[in-house]
């Protein structure tokens, strides 16, 4: 599903208006109407009786107190008892949204203007016996940190703890990036018109809106499939387009060999998830490189992979020695994983950074893979085949010179960032996991749990993409597949095991069960 940033929004409703002949007055009627049924779905839930209960409405001066001025006439003629509140001049109120004040007045509903403080407390009065408040102050227009009187409206909805449906955005919310500028409404409901916007897709936006609807307000079809944008939010038809159908005749060389180079003293652990997570995602045979000393106990560990001992360190991680003998092995596979538990000892950062100057199939590089890269990331852009980074906010800081403070300030313009500077795809993981290529696409996955921020989880999805680019797919398509796959998969664990108690090889575990959820014919 695409996401539009309010800029687009803009230029859509602009495009409907001046090459379709929509007047902007058609739009605001049916997301307003929108509104209305939603704010009623929403009492029905509840079971609550709709007949002569109060709904305030919080409206603004721009289109979205519009939205709200509309709302409130179909939410009278419903039966509600509405309160309109306006929160600015309303000598300031043009175009669209004067007309419908100018409707909801005819009718003789009850509108009280609220522009300045002393008027607040006759805002909580009205407000506090309402069933819902319906926030209608800002939409995606707003620039710049809320302030004065709008910033104490903001906060007396809150305060009041009554349930809330914002108009599009919560007010308060960057539209751009989910940033709570200043203060922001929190809102139990929020109906986003015509496509979700970035800000609705990214915390902390996304908490702040509660339940989302995506409203159809007419526009045209051709505009939403047409609209500006290179940023997606995963969902089944995407995921299930990534993957094939194979013949009967299929055998292991089919599904692509995949090659692990991972491990260390004491993270034997980091190799053997890694390394059961590609075989249960489908590749046709697995080999998980470790130091030779370790080789023993990844044996143990893992019964359907192979494994290749390398030469290693005093401290057992893998030595420089052990290239020649991984390269040629490499290029026999469809797909090599660097990284999972492999440390950062200095023979093991020779290694890595030759490894991956000269590795011609495709590379996914995970945890200590990237922190063995963080002080030359330039050999990024020398390796012979494609490249996926998998980092966390610190590992992602570590590669840019900067701090994982500032990744999750604006974690849209670091993956971004990373993929260009890089030429690579970038996972960047974390609430809401985004994926980003060289050219710009952008990907916002909804998939995943708190409960997935355990130890392995990352090793585990390093092995599911590692294992759907063995089985052909291209590299946007793997990171895409194993990123909502694995939280899914993650999704259904908590369901079964809640979040507290959910490790790595939950997620393996139902791994299966996410695969038959997006579809089911593959084999």
């Amino acid at each position: 599903m695409k996401i539009v940033s309010p800029s687009t929004m803009s230029e859509m409703d602009r495009t409907a208006i001046e090459n379709y002949k929509i007047p902007g007055v058609i739009l605001m009627e049916n997301a307003g109407r929108e509104v209305a049924l939603a704010v009623k779905n929403m009492l029905a839930e509840e079971k609550v009786q709709i007949l002569t209960k109060r709904i305030v409405l919080f409206c603004g001066k721009g289109n979205n107190g519009g939205d709200g001025f509309v709302a409130a006439r179909h939410l009278a003629n419903m039966g509600f008892d509405i309160k309109v509140l306006i929160v600015a001049d309303p000598g300031q109120i043009t175009g669209d949204a004067l007309t419908n004040l100018e409707i909801i007045k005819n009718m003789g509903l009850c509108i009280e203007v609220i522009d300045d403080e002393q008027k607040l407390d006759k805002a909580r009065n009205l407000a506090e016996d309402a069933l819902v408040l319906v926030d209608a102050l800002f939409g995606t227009g707003l620039r710049g940190e809320v302030k004065g009187l709008a910033l104490q409206v903001i906060k007396l909805i809150n305060v009041l703890q009554i349930p809330v449906l914002a108009v599009d955005i919560p007010s308060g919310i960057c539209g751009e990036t989910g940033k709570v500028l200043g203060d922001a409404v929190r809102s139990q409901h929020t109906v986003t018109m015509a496509l979700p916007k970035i800000g609705l897709s990214l915390y902390p936006g996304l908490e702040y809106a509660g339940d989302l609807t995506v409203a159809d307000i007419g526009m045209p079809i051709d505009i939403l499939q047409t609209a500006n944008t290179d940023i997606e939010l995963l969902d089944t038809e995407h995921i299930s387009r990534c993957f094939k159908i194979y013949p009967f005749d299929a055998h292991k060389g089919t599904f692509g060999r995949v090659f692990i180079i991972a491990g260390s003293c004491g993270m034997t652990g980091a190799a053997a998830l890694s390394g059961i997570a590609s075989v249960k995602s489908g590749a046709g045979l697995v080999t998980i490189g470790i130091p030779e000393s370790l080789n023993d106990i990844v044996e143990v560990k893992v019964t359907e992979a192979m494994t290749m001992p390398l030469a290693e360190t005093a401290t057992r991680c893998i030595s420089s020695r052990a290239l020649d003998k991984a390269l040629e092995f490499s290029n026999k596979c469809s797909a090599v994983v660097i990284g999972p538990g492999l440390s950062v000892e200095k023979e093991t950062k020779q290694f890595v950074q030759k490894f991956v100057k000269t590795c011609e199939s495709p590379l996914i590089i995970d945890a200590d893979g990237l922190n063995t890269l963080a002080e030359c990331p330039e050999v990024l852009n020398k390796a012979q085949g494609p490249i996926i980074i998998t980092p966390h906010p610190g590992e992602l800081g570590r590669l840019l010179s900067t701090s994982s403070l500032k990744i999750q300030e604006d974690r849209l313009l670091a993956v971004k960032t990373a993929a260009k500077r890089f030429n690579c795809i970038c996972v960047l993981k974390g609430a809401r996991t985004l994926i980003a290529t060289p050219e710009g696409k952008l990907w916002i996955n909804p998939t995943g749990n708190p409960g997935m921020a355990t130890g392995g989880s990352g090793d585990v999805l390093s092995g599911m993409i590692g294992a759907f680019l063995a089985r052909g797919m291209k590299p946007s398509e793997a990171a895409t597949a194993g990123v909502y796959l694995h939280g899914l998969a993650g999704d259904i664990a908590v369901e079964q095991r809640g979040q507290m108690c959910l490790t790595a090889q939950d997620i393996i575990n139902f791994l299966p069960e996410s695969v038959k959820e997006i579809i089911e014919d593959i084999t």
